[in-house]
């Protein structure tokens, strides 16, 4: 019941994100490529994407939705970093083995949506500085419509960031959690 009756309880700054990310999707709808969130953590962005290309490009087989985190939080804090009081060594860590929980969890709503025999999403673990250059080193062909970056820390996100260069193309769009934010 509480589920069917979301909006009831959605606080305003959830539903606010929610729409914001939808208008964000409608914008790639005609730019080809994947999509990559920097710093996925509990899944929430992940799930909505999945959602949103159910909706809005059911029969698309070809863009991928690849969240790339630790899941284990913070490793290390640099003077980069700034000054939030979130930013301490472990911050926004998961519970043990969350990622086979997301794994599963995304499984079952791409179950629900048309091609269902293809998987159409991925879950990278490890210290992103390193696993982004990995997975395009791997994935020649991958081009990025969207990316998400919501690591908080400066090297991480330096890297990930060096990383896609090269795969954007004209219309991508690549949005920042915090950008302009004086404590991060």
């Amino acid at each position: 019941e509480i589920l069917e009756n979301l909006f009831m309880y959605i606080q305003k700054k959830d539903l606010s994100h929610l729409l914001f990310m939808n208008d964000i999707y409608k914008k790639i709808l005609n730019i080809h490529g994947n999509i990559v969130e920097f710093g996925t953590r509990w899944g929430r962005n992940l799930a909505l994407f999945v959602s949103l290309r159910g909706i809005y490009e059911p029969y698309n087989h070809t863009r991928k939705i690849i969240g790339f985190d630790s899941f284990t939080g913070f490793p290390n804090i640099s003077k980069k970093d700034g000054n939030h009081s979130t930013l301490k060594k472990g911050s926004y860590s998961v519970t043990k083995d969350y990622i086979n929980n997301l794994d599963k969890f995304l499984e079952k709503k791409e179950r629900e949506l048309p091609i269902n025999h293809i998987k159409k999403y991925e879950l990278i673990k490890g210290d992103v500085s390193k696993t982004s250059h990995n997975y395009f080193n791997k994935n020649k062909e991958s081009i990025i419509a969207l990316a998400v970056f919501d690591l908080d820390l400066y090297k991480p996100t330096k890297e990930a960031l060096k990383s896609i260069l090269p795969r954007l193309s004209k219309g991508s769009i690549v949005l920042f959690d915090e950008l302009n934010h004086s404590a991060y």
